[in-house]
């Protein structure tokens, strides 16, 4: 049986979303961050709020363009943050904009569907990660 992590989707303006709950790790901090599991994203992002939050200069990680839903091209700043879901601690990169233009984080592909079989039930509103071999 592989090792499975379950969550229910969360009610956010009268729908249910593939929304997850992990950690990220600053120093010696942990903290609970909020993401829209978001399979046509490459990169996880969040806004500059969070890396506040956290206590990083998201200014300081390195800059790269990525396009966004209405073809045009934001500026993300990336970090390799040691992050945390279920049990399971892991560095991956970890974006900030000020120009995502959403009130919420996206937990992309990179660093994450390569250790997880992400599963959608949109039936039964489940987003179950299955850790990969």
């Amino acid at each position: 049986m592989p090792d499975l992590i379950v969550y229910s989707y969360k009610l956010s303006a009268g729908m249910r979303l593939p929304f997850i709950t992990f950690a990220i790790q600053n120093g010696q901090k942990w903290f609970a961050v909020e993401a829209y599991v978001d399979s046509g994203a490459v990169y996880s992002v969040f806004t500059p709020a969070v890396a506040s939050r956290i206590g990083l200069e998201f200014r300081s990680g390195h800059r790269t363009l990525i396009q966004v839903g209405d073809g045009g091209l934001i500026p993300v700043f990336l970090h390799d943050l040691e992050v945390q879901v279920g049990q399971h601690r892991f560095v991956a990169p970890v974006g900030f904009s000020d120009r995502l233009g959403i009130r919420f984080g996206v937990l992309g592909r990179s660093g994450f569907f390569d250790r997880f079989r992400v599963c959608f039930d949109e039936k039964r509103f489940l987003v179950t990660l299955a850790l990969l071999d």
